[in-house]
């Protein structure tokens, strides 16, 4: 996807901006052409069809998103360290996409039969938050809560910073909105500083060895 052709890129973000607007189902692929400024045959060159498009949209942000992918960064860490720098993490995607994927999520696109790999990865994406929490729980760094209803608040707000890149600037940066996920599951909220500094020391680290690993 980091190597797209500059029409395929304009197709992607005038698409993913219809389908925001008008949603998915009200946007035609003639629509999309237009606002690029080519043909309908142009398009297909490019795309087969409007759902290939969304899937083009889909595979980028999974292509950018651990979480999505069904991985942690910091796997090994203590929990509150490994969720500290997942929502991290998916905060910075978002904030950071070049494409306005609210048409994609934030709808009932997802469940079109013809995106169930995409659903898939959405609903493995949740489970995993919320085997986090419980681990987190098990551990004493979380309080003992409703997992399940934690899971859906931290889903909600990572999904939520989906409107933000794209409609005005952001009210929170990511260390923010993580800091905040973590004090409202944390046993013991006076350790968020600590917690913020481990990650950040684990992230480098990480960072580190990928490039050494890379020669």
């Amino acid at each position: 996807m980091a190597d797209q052709k500059p029409t395929a890129d304009l197709i992607l973000r005038k698409a993913s901006h219809l389908f925001s607007v008008k949603g998915f189902e009200g946007t035609s692929t003639r629509q999309i052409a237009d606002a690029v400024g080519i043909r309908q045959p142009s398009l297909f060159h490019h795309f087969k069809s409007k759902a290939a498009i969304a899937e083009a949209l889909f595979a980028y942000d999974c292509e950018r998103s651990p979480l999505l992918r069904g991985q942690l960064e910091l796997p090994d860490a203590e929990p509150a360290v490994t969720l500290y720098q997942m929502v991290r993490r998916e905060v910075e995607t978002e904030l950071t996409s070049a494409y306005d994927l609210r048409g994609l999520y934030l709808t009932s696109v997802i469940d079109r039969p013809e995106f169930a790999r995409w659903k898939l990865a959405y609903d493995t994406a949740r489970t995993t938050g919320r085997s986090l929490l419980a681990r987190g729980v098990a551990t004493g760094d979380f309080i003992d809560h409703n997992i399940d209803l934690a899971g859906e608040i931290i889903g909600a707000t990572l999904w939520q910073t989906i409107h933000w890149p794209h409609e005005k600037r952001p009210p929170a940066d990511a260390d923010e909105v993580a800091g905040m996920m973590l004090r409202m599951v944390l046993a013991h909220p006076g350790k968020l500083p600590a917690v913020r500094r481990a990650a950040d020391h684990a992230l480098l680290a990480l960072r580190s060895l990928q490039r050494d690993s890379r020669g």
